[in-house]
């Protein structure tokens, strides 16, 4: 009886011990068992055992996926790491980053409406031009430009003579227009006649014959006259020009550039204005001087 006893209880030994190697083998699941060995051993007093080397194998790969585990989790701390560094990375730019999320140097930059260079190059530009119209102001002499300021009435509208007839030098004292539509040749003389050129237009058939009369005291005012109209037309696209310019820096202003910088590059804006100003009174004194004296 005691001997049966002795045995029912190394079986359930034995029994326990095969649970306990079958839960192990469960969480080793994942890991490859070589068989080249028995999975189980007999001790050296009977009962049953898991083998070493696998139990050994079995531990290393639990760490293994315990370790994996938490790389994972490090993989999303990474992640969140990373957000984090993008955090910073925006917080370093947010820095060089003025009111309204402006960069400081923006009203200097691409981001400025008003260009302080564009306005001085259009007001030379102007300047050149009237300068250019003033070249073909010469007494006595047949220039096609002297007709340059004709505008002709078609209908309702007034169109430049220009658009309507091409203007020739048939010789030093004559100027030759041909207009392409022949019914509007008396409406072209009529426009020449009564522009303030004093200039004496004949009509025929085909076009329209400009004599350049003697350089008299009527013909030199009337060239004056032309020049103050030109450089008052000048004036006007010079004053234009600033306006532009400081409506744009309204908007630059609000925008947000500094008072002070808006205040330095309008006094700048002024300063160009009033030097174009005077250069285009100067060049017209000089115009006017040259008409009357030759």
């Amino acid at each position: 009886m005691q001997r049966a006893t002795l045995a029912f209880l190394a079986a359930t030994k034995r029994i326990n011990s095969v649970q306990q190697i079958a839960h192990n083998a469960k969480i080793a699941l994942a890991t490859p068992i070589s068989y080249s060995q028995p999975l189980l051993h007999r001790t050296h007093n009977g009962s049953l055992g898991m083998n070493m080397a696998l139990s050994l194998n079995a531990s290393c790969q639990i760490r293994g996926y315990a370790s994996k585990k938490d790389s994972k989790k490090g993989g999303k701390g990474g992640k969140k790491n990373s957000n984090s560094d993008d955090d910073d990375d925006d917080d370093d730019s947010g820095s060089h980053k003025g009111k309204g999320g402006k960069s400081a140097g923006a009203s200097s930059g691409s981001d400025m409406t008003y260009d302080p260079l564009d306005l001085e190059k259009k007001m030379g530009q102007c300047l050149e031009r009237l300068k250019k119209d003033f070249t073909t102001m010469r007494a006595g002499t047949a220039n096609p430009a002297i007709l340059d300021p004709v505008m002709v009435k078609v209908g309702n509208k007034m169109v430049p003579m220009r658009d309507l007839a091409q203007v020739s030098i048939k010789d030093a004292k004559t100027l030759m227009v041909n207009v392409s539509d022949t019914e509007l040749i008396t409406t072209v003389e009529k426009a020449i006649r009564e522009a303030g050129l004093n200039l004496n237009p004949i009509a025929d058939n085909k076009a329209v014959k400009v004599p350049i009369p003697k350089p008299t005291k009527e013909f030199r005012e009337s060239l004056t006259k032309l020049a103050a109209a030109s450089a008052e037309k000048a004036k006007t696209i010079i004053r234009k020009l600033r306006q532009d310019g400081m409506k744009d820096l309204k908007k630059d202003l609000k925008s947000g550039m500094s008072a002070d910088e808006n205040f330095t590059l309008e006094k700048k804006a002024q300063t160009l204005h009033d030097k174009h100003i005077k250069d285009i009174e100067d060049a017209l004194k000089a115009k006017t001087k040259e008409i009357m004296s030759n």
